[in-house]
């Protein structure tokens, strides 16, 4: 499911997610709850497992299109497992100093 977009809900998003607006189908209410903040479609594929990596794009894509969740493209900063932001050296420093 390679995608250099991340997602993230819109105010309208938001809004249907928390009222639970029964006017959003139930499968885009689901996925509007798994988003939280900037998010990888990589990181959506074992929470919406009963759907195919086409089929959830095709459902972030549409609920895009309906302006409940925008998307931007991932930039190479988007460090989203945080692993650039250590390296052994500081780590180990880190733990002599505590």
């Amino acid at each position: 499911m390679a995608s250099g977009r991340l997602y993230r809900r819109t105010e309208a998003g938001k809004a249907a997610w928390q009222r639970q607006d029964a006017r959003v189908p139930i499968e885009y209410r689901r996925l509007l709850g798994l988003i939280e903040g900037d998010m990888h479609t990589d990181s959506l594929r074992g929470r919406f497992a009963r759907y195919t990596a086409d089929e959830i794009l095709d459902l972030l894509d549409e609920l895009v299109r309906q302006g409940l969740l925008e998307a931007v493209e991932a930039k190479e900063h988007h460090d989203l497992d945080f692993t650039n932001n250590f390296s052994l050296a500081d780590l180990r420093k880190a733990a002599a100093n505590s």
